[in-house]
């Protein structure tokens, strides 16, 4: 696995560099066939290492979105395909291939993540042993890998059952979680001392949201103050290139090889359709000639952006750290800005619902849900994705994934872990 995952860094050098560098086209540049490691090692390329870097999580948290929004119930699987029908069926296996396997811009879902986390610890070290001089925009770099580096393992501590990195020992997702922590303080101090705004900010969200985890809540709200209004931090996307693409926009609105999950058809806040989930009935049936088509309208193309961090997470995070009118105000206010009438308040229990329900419906189809679903004891994993159950269209039995398992690529090849 290490090998792979050292290779699948190495050739996505050059697809993350055309894509994040404004070209109009992939055309405008020749691609190197090979890239080895004396290049690497010159602090000319640091740049393009850590565009790289970037290019390589966007891709990998693209296909996470689509993933985890199957097993969660925000989607429901509408193909037959072998690699597909463990996210049809709800039923990750460590056996299966497609997922442990498979590529960013297949189906796979622990190769590219291993890779961008291995990617980006490993250009840490490269750009740190390089000085200011050799590279002007060093510190800046620095703070840009340690935040991937730190979303990264936040996404194997919120959703992996157990997780290893480089061949090492097993790992608690508590355990990873910790190392996010620290990374996202290593990019907050590297990005302040660079004037990095955007890297300030987001690692900020990051490192909230790790302490919610973690049930450090008086410092996760803490992080969580120091966002400014209107933050936003997307993970980018286009058209240009497969890797590229919005994979949920590609898989409902373009394949439809997902539907929205039934559950979805009808959300409604006082009485009226929520326009935070944004659906549309496409009265026709989808890929499998089985599901009906239900389309989601929030992502418009492609190319469109998925939020990762913003002034709206951290604001939620302090709404469920501090509870009380804090919160009720919080929600009015993101209620506001959506167009719908305000929430009235109620017990400590009441607007903590409430505040569940807000991240639910503001965050639907950005790869929250399952993590939030094995967060919060409110919210049952297992009837949320009718574990036990089938799938309501195609019949087939659902599994009991609600974490994503080891695969037996990387327990065949790692004797520290059984």
């Amino acid at each position: 696995m290490s090998a792979r995952t050292r290779r699948s860094a190495a050739l996505s050098i050059a697809v993350a560099a055309v894509v994040l560098t404004g070209c109009d086209s992939p055309l405008q540049v020749d691609l190197p066939g090979e890239t080895v490691s004396d290049e690497l090692a010159d602090p000319q390329v640091a740049g393009l290492l850590a565009r790289s870097v970037r290019g390589d999580f966007e891709c990998t948290y693209s296909r996470f979105v689509w993933a985890t929004g199957q097993l969660s119930a925000e989607l429901l699987g509408t193909t037959g395909g072998l690699t597909t029908i463990p996210y049809v069926q709800r039923d990750v296996r460590p056996v299966h291939t497609g997922y442990g396997e498979g590529e960013c811009d297949g189906n796979g879902i622990y190769t590219p993540l291993s890779t961008t986390r291995w990617f980006a610890d490993n250009t840490f070290e490269r750009i740190e042993g390089f000085s200011e001089d050799e590279v002007p925009n060093r510190t800046k770099l620095l703070g840009e890998l340690a935040l991937w580096s730190g979303f990264t393992r936040t996404l194997f501590g919120e959703t992996f059952c157990r997780i290893t990195f480089d061949r090492g020992p097993e790992l608690q997702p508590s355990e990873v979680l910790v190392q996010a922590e620290e990374r996202f303080t290593t990019a907050i101090e590297l990005a302040g001392q660079a004037g990095d705004a955007e890297t300030l900010n987001a690692a900020y969200v990051g490192r909230a949201r790790v302490r919610l985890d973690l049930g450090q809540e008086a410092a996760a709200a803490e992080d969580a103050r120091m966002v400014p209004e209107g933050f936003l931090f997307e993970v980018t996307r286009s058209s240009a290139d497969d890797r590229r693409e919005n994979a949920v926009y590609d898989a409902n609105n373009v394949s439809s090889t997902v539907t929205i999950d039934p559950q979805w058809w009808d959300v409604t806040w006082d009485g009226s359709p929520d326009p935070r989930v944004r659906i549309v009935d496409a009265e026709r049936l989808a890929g499998d000639q089985q599901s009906p088509l239900w389309l989601q309208t929030k992502y418009t193309g492609l190319d469109a952006s998925i939020r990762l961090a913003s002034h709206v997470e951290a604001q939620l995070i302090i709404a469920e750290v501090e509870g009380g009118q804090t919160a009720v105000d919080i929600i009015n206010e993101l209620h506001a800005a959506a167009g719908i009438t305000p929430f009235a308040g109620g017990s400590e229990q009441e607007i903590r619902e409430q505040v569940i329900l807000t991240r639910e419906r503001e965050f639907f189809l950005e790869g929250r849900r399952m993590a939030d679903l094995r967060r919060y004891p409110e919210r049952d994993f297992a009837e949320v994705a009718s574990h036990g159950g089938e799938h309501p269209f195609q019949g087939l039995p659902y599994g009991t994934t609600d974490c994503f398992p080891i695969p037996n690529a990387e327990l065949s090849a790692n004797p520290n872990v059984s």
